[in-house]
């Protein structure tokens, strides 16, 4: 088959390409082929269109469209559906319902369409509506979506169902000038994957290069190389710079993004350096969009074995790969993800399945095994054979299980098979949780800020999320508004803090994590130019110091500085312990008595004051669903109160997709703190336990003592100072625990765990500061290590902190000591 030139000639001009060489905005540039190379490649391409013609592209996309008789009816001789007149919408629609009427001759399936008739109705409708839309003079943000996602899909696969045509045309055979028509169209309205929406910079200009695919929202993760058909188009055109710049993307993008290289990285969104994924900016969402660009890059890889660019598509290293493959199973417990991630935190849904997961690894060990040391193969292996992440026994701790810290994310996990823990925190680098009132979440203004899952069974939020007080997600302070009074918005950056202060640590089965909490009311507009109202003022104006401490079965919760800075909002300023199914009976021992009360699950409905606004030191408990929940009292200003009661879901008021879903009685429990109207410097403490101590056995232990809990300093230990966890927002503040002393350089998380002789310091610079290289921790106790010093009574014990793109990383030294904590 010998391809007439002149048709690519025709659409593509050169310099879509070309001009990529003389660019100075470009930094990533191809090479170039030589004579011989470029035929080889050309060659190829016409195998590699019959091989993947033969499967249909994201058949989702038209597969609504199933009324075939109707639209066949409708069809008239002058190939214009009599329902539908010419307009934008229209012409998608019209798109759409050509592609589902084709599919059932699509040349894979043996029966082409033999009724003449029909077919040229067919070909005059392509022509027709593909022309429309191709000839649209509106080349910006107006075509996105269906102008770059739905309608590319749409004719690229047109063009394979009817390929022996098209090929005709290419090669000269057909003398039918609709069939050259409709070849011409399709091709048109396919290059729109590649020339919108246009960003208005350089890439414009070159379309056809690696540098398109960089650094907009457009153009990376899965809306660059999944929702987006570039690489099918790219076959469909026979264009081998478009498969050029495709095996390249590809190659790149397994390198990883972070905040202190994103102006580097190839991609700023996609794989982060701490496993997690970042998608619509630097918002953790490892499902969708990072996962898509992932998936489809190595497909892209797969799909050229054996061909020219298979020498093209390299990979500079597997190990960001699998920290990612390892890192987004943490956002998942028991077939259910953490109501965390996604603009469809809210849709109604009792499972997510992880198979993308396992076809990523499928993916890495078909196109990069030989790249894999011996025990990277074997754990990829024994992914796929067992299908089970909680079963990945015998690796290292946060590598699958135990207490991990994603400090690109500001999320603080505790995950083995019988714990989930995971805490959502904000800070100014980080975006929120995105929400979109038209399509998707309506709501998702306070899942960012500090809330938090705790979790034994992994059903604990599937059903009572759909009843929530969207100000009680658990663990936030926020002002009190009923979640129908809240009104509905769209936000792609979600929202997130104003401060930059953010840092954890983790290692082993402990952890602790801290922001400064404030939400940023500024409103900026996203990347189609578009500026969304700002309805709900209410939700502003409150500040917190909040902290977050992982000791094996326990969490500690600190919150200090709890001030309302815009008072007059009005509303009750409240901390929620928890809101979450109740399925169990609830024990609970109110402040100053000594009685345990019992509410029995055949009980409708039980709101009791544990304690009271002013108490004593006698702490006050619940127990629910085996998690306890004790309240520290002398550093807890407010009332606590436990609620368990039914209510009813309000699944539609959440999401937009939930639209006809039918409510449902559910019974929830929900415990918080009344801080009350305009507090200033209030301040919580309390702690959850999942462990199997019963709750006086357990509280009389003294498992946890907290050491401070200021704005300056927030600070816990355990029963024996074997373990100790500081927050210094502040440098000039000093730790003190019995015999301990400690102080730092510069605002750090610390977290001190003595094993015998060994104790082991895990630090993080919760800024995140590009300039500062050392953390010194100054201990009043006898410590020998490297590079130790005295100075005064301190042990000075430098840390070097990690480069980019780890910066934020926590890092651990271990030191030898000669005396107890």
């Amino acid at each position: 088959m010998s391809t007439n030139p002149n048709l690519n000639t025709e659409l593509i001009p050169e310099s879509y390409w070309s001009s990529t060489l003389d660019c100075n905005e470009c930094v990533h540039k191809l090479s170039t082929n030589t004579t011989e190379l470029y035929f080889e490649k050309k060659h190829a391409l016409k195998n590699l269109r019959r091989r993947i013609a033969r499967v249909p592209y994201r058949t989702k996309v038209y597969e609504q469209f199933n009324e075939h008789g109707s639209y066949i009816s409708n069809l008239g001789e002058d190939g214009r559906f009599a329902d539908l007149d010419d307009s934008i919408q229209n012409t998608y629609v019209a798109v759409m319902r050509l592609t589902a009427i084709s599919e059932p001759f699509h040349l894979a399936k043996e029966k082409p369409l033999d009724d003449e008739q029909l077919k040229s109705k067919i070909f005059k409708a392509i022509t027709h509506y593909c022309k429309w839309e191709a000839d649209r003079t509106d080349l910006g943000w107006t075509r996105f979506h269906d102008s770059v996602f739905a309608i590319p899909v749409a004719v690229t696969n047109l063009f394979f169902f009817f390929l022996p045509d098209m090929e005709a045309v290419e090669n000269g055979t057909a003398e039918d000038p609709l069939t050259a028509s409709v070849h011409k169209q399709l091709r048109r309205c396919s290059l729109q994957a590649w020339t919108l929406p246009q960003r208005g910079d350089h890439t414009d200009r070159h379309p056809i290069s690696p540098e398109r695919f960089r650094k907009h929202a457009w153009w990376m993760g899965g809306n660059a190389l999944t929702y987006r058909p570039a690489f099918y188009a790219a076959v469909m055109l026979q264009s081998v710079e478009m498969v050029d710049t495709l095996a390249y993307v590809s190659s790149h993008i397994l390198t990883p993004t972070s905040h202190t290289n994103k102006d580097e990285s190839f991609w700023n969104e996609g794989i982060c350096a701490d496993g997690f994924g970042w998608g619509h900016g630097p918002q953790a969402y490892n499902r969708h969009y990072p996962r898509e660009g992932v998936l489809s890059g190595l497909t892209i890889i797969k799909a050229l074995k054996g061909t020219p660019w298979e020498r093209e598509s390299t990979c500079e290293s597997v190990d960001w790969l699998i920290n990612f493959i390892r890192g987004i199973s943490w956002s998942h417990f028991k077939d259910v993800d953490a109501p965390m991630q996604s603009r469809h935190i809210f849709t109604r849904k009792t499972k997510d399945d992880l198979g993308y997961l396992y076809d990523i690894v499928q993916l890495l060990v078909e196109t990069f095994g030989s790249l894999l040391t011996e025990k990277q193969s074997q754990e990829m292996n024994e992914l796929l054979d067992r299908k089970q992440i909680l079963k990945m026994d015998g690796y290292p701790s946060g590598y699958y299980n135990g207490v991990r810290y994603f400090w690109n994310n500001d999320d603080l996990i505790k995950k083995t098979d019988e714990l989930y823990i995971y805490v959502n925190m904000a800070s100014n680098r980080c975006s929120g949780v995105e929400f979109a009132h038209t399509m998707a979440d309506k709501l998702n203004f306070f899942t960012a800020d500090g809330s938090y899952v705790i979790a034994r069974y992994g059903d604990e939020w599937v059903n009572s999320k759909g009843a929530w007080e969207m100000t009680q997600l658990p663990g936030i302070t926020a002002r009190h508004i009923k979640t129908t009074e809240l009104v509905p918005e769209t936000n792609w950056s979600g929202y997130n803090s104003i401060h930059p202060f953010a840092g954890g640590v983790a290692r082993d089965q402990n952890g602790a994590a801290a922001f400064v909490f404030e939400k940023d009311d500024r409103s900026e507009a996203d990347g189609a130019g578009i500026e969304h109202n700002r309805s709900n003022k209410g939700i502003f104006g409150v500040k917190a110091y909040k902290s977050y401490f992982i000791m094996d079965d326990s969490v500690v919760c600190l919150g200090a500085g709890i001030t309302d800075k815009q008072p007059e909002q009005r509303g009750e300023i409240r901390t929620a312990i928890n809101q979450t199914s109740w399925v169990t009976d609830i024990l609970y021992r109110k402040a100053g008595r000594l009685s345990i009360e019992t509410f029995k699950m055949n009980q409708n409905y039980l709101r009791e004051a544990v304690k009271e606004r002013e108490s004593g030191s006698d702490i006050p408990w619940v127990k629910q669903n085996g998690v306890l929940y004790a309240i520290v009292p002398e550093h807890t200003s407010g009332e606590v109160t436990v609620l368990a009661e039914e209510r009813q879901t309000h699944w539609e008021l959440l999401n937009f997709t939930n639209h006809g879903v039918e409510n449902e009685a559910c019974r929830i429990f929900h415990i918080w703190i009344n801080h009350g109207q305009a507090p200033v410097d209030g301040k919580y403490a309390y702690f959850m336990y999942a462990g199997d101590q019963e709750p006086q056995t357990y509280l009389e232990s003294n498992p946890v003592r907290i050491l401070s809990n200021t704005t300056g300093l927030q600070a816990v230990a355990n029963h024996n100072n074997s373990i100790i966890q500081a927050i210094f927002y502040e440098n000039e503040t000093v730790c003190k625990a019995d015999t301990l002393r400690m102080k730092v350089s510069n605002p750090a998380v610390v977290m001190l765990e003595q094993q015998g002789e060994e104790l082991f310091v895990t630090v993080s610079d919760p800024y995140q500061d590009v300039h500062l290289k050392e953390l010194v921790i100054y201990l009043t106790i006898p410590v020998s290590g490297e590079g130790i010093v005295m100075e005064n009574e301190w042990h000075a014990v430098p840390i070097q902190l990690p480069e980019s793109p780890e910066i934020g990383k926590p890092i651990t030294v271990v030191l030898k000591v000669r005396e107890l904590l």
